[in-house]
């Protein structure tokens, strides 16, 4: 009797120790690191990853579309998608081995199995409670409810058919940021294909005669081939401004606002845009215009556009929520001075206050 006693105890600790387990594989899986590659690698990809990783870093390799990563950027982003499926890789191993031996222990029918497991459940709520949203707690209470949501899915899916269910991988955190690139990749063409279509910007005949450069934008069915006249700076960039309506393009200077859909020209915003910026939830997007101004567009078009408030350019920049700030060349005195910028309103004030 007592031999029977102990193991009803072990079948029970042990299904409790594998239910942590599995929470501890999905917290570990969840906080694997984030990549906009949006596929899951498999070892052999991993390794070219890591090779092609380490050929930019010598300096052995660049990007192709230089205006959305540096050599270093890309490196760090493969390197990222590496590990992250990496992680989650053995995380699925570990789950199906956790699955296997939960199914064992509770084919036993021990009643003693099921009431630890809910217990296991309402002390993990009863934690989640006293903690509060956010804490580590109420994250291993919401992994909880996926396992019992997810398991429910997979008994329902296997008695109406016999196809095993699968494990549905999304590699990367945010879908959209993938969707960007695709949008925004360029690449210079010394000359179009002679088989496709070249979009003028701005038209044969309402251009000043500057050179112009061909620029084959986006890729797959996104992609398209524009003919930019260029500015008077060394900076080219392509990116989907506030509101996913819109391109910017800057073709060696000269500013471009593409409607995304008609690929037409909007607006054009001058010949010497030396920079772009946004903020993180991208709902401000900054134009530097030759080191000496800023001129801002929110989701509905142009925010603001301060006066001159550099003679030689801005250095030490950031950008948060509400302010972009740095130092300036001191329109007056010619000397760095701190400055910051109200990203609502384009206010601009100087420290120490004049």
């Amino acid at each position: 009797m007592q031999n029977d006693v102990m193991k009803i105890e072990s079948a029970s600790e042990r299904a409790v120790a594998l239910m942590h387990e599995a929470l501890d594989v999905m917290r570990r899986t969840e906080c694997a690191p984030d990549s906009p590659v949006n596929t899951f690698l498999t070892g052999e990809v991993r390794r070219k990853c890591r090779r092609i990783a380490r050929r930019l870093r010598e300096q052995k390799a660049e990007p192709r579309y230089k205006n959305l990563h540096t050599a270093e950027e890309l490196a760090g982003m493969y390197e990222r998608a590496a590990q992250r499926d990496e992680i989650r890789e053995q995380g699925q191993k570990d789950l199906q081995r956790i699955a296997r031996e939960l199914k064992r222990i509770r084919g036993e029918k021990d009643p003693e199995v099921e009431k630890a497991m809910v217990t296991l459940v309402d002390e993990t709520a009863r934690l989640a409670d006293e903690h509060g949203p956010g804490s580590e707690a109420a994250q291993r209470f919401r992994l909880l409810q996926f396992l019992n949501g997810f398991g429910k899915q997979v008994h329902d899916r296997r008695r109406k058919s016999r196809t095993p269910s699968r494990w549905r991988v999304f590699p990367a955190g945010d879908p959209a940021t993938l969707a960007r690139y695709e949008l925004t990749a360029a690449e210079v063409l010394d000359s179009p294909p002679p088989d496709e279509e070249v979009i003028s910007i701005p038209p044969e005949g309402q251009d000043s005669g500057r050179p112009r450069v061909f620029l084959r934008i986006g890729l797959g069915d996104a992609s398209w081939i524009g003919s930019f006249e260029i500015g008077h700076m060394s900076v080219s960039t392509i990116v989907l401004m506030p509101g996913d309506r819109h391109l910017f393009v800057s073709a060696e200077g000269a500013g471009y606002i593409i409607d995304l859909k008609s690929r037409t020209l909007v607006e054009e915003i001058g010949p010497n845009v030396a920079g772009v910026m946004w903020d993180d939830l991208r709902t401000v997007f900054l134009v530097d215009h030759d080191g000496r101004s800023l001129e801002a567009f929110g989701e509905n078009g142009r925010l603001w556009k301060t006066d001159i408030i550099s003679c030689e350019g801005f250095r030490d920049t950031a950008i948060t929520d509400t302010h972009f700030a740095g130092e300036a060349r001191h329109p007056s005195s010619g000397a760095w001075t701190c400055f910051c910028v109200e990203l609502a309103t384009g206010e601009v004030r100087w420290y120490p206050a004049e």
